[in-house]
């Protein structure tokens, strides 16, 4: 398993789940984001904790259908995947490929945001 390919098609379905005024089946999008807790919770580098939380915040936005909790959530998680591709530098370009992912979780945050300011405030 190509771990960066699956999760740039991961940021993709997340995205495309919630993107079209959340009218999708949102348990696509959780059910996604349960793979990746449980993969992730598998590992035992401790830099990963902070984006498990940011993933398990994540499900709880989607189920709400908040876009802005949603496009926080992503800027979170690609500030931590940034911070934990600080460090890898190798020749098959591993740390490039994270960070590239960074921004797509980014670039996924502020296309949120532009969809949280369409949508009804949250109560």
């Amino acid at each position: 398993m190509n771990l960066i390919s699956e999760a740039e098609a991961g940021i993709r379905t997340l995205y495309d789940t919630t993107q079209k005024g959340f009218v999708g089946d949102a348990s696509a999008g959780q059910n996604h984001i349960n793979a990746w807790v449980h993969y992730l919770r598998s590992g035992d580098q401790k830099v990963l904790g902070p984006i498990v939380q940011e993933l398990e915040a994540l499900t709880t936005h989607i189920g709400n259908n908040n876009a802005a909790g949603m496009a926080t959530a992503f800027q979170r998680m690609g500030e931590l995947t940034a911070q934990a591709a600080l460090g890898t530098h190798n020749f098959q370009g591993n740390g490039d490929k994270i960070r590239e992912l960074s921004q797509k979780l980014i670039t996924a945050a502020g296309n949120l945001r532009l969809v949280a300011k369409t949508q009804p405030a949250q109560h």
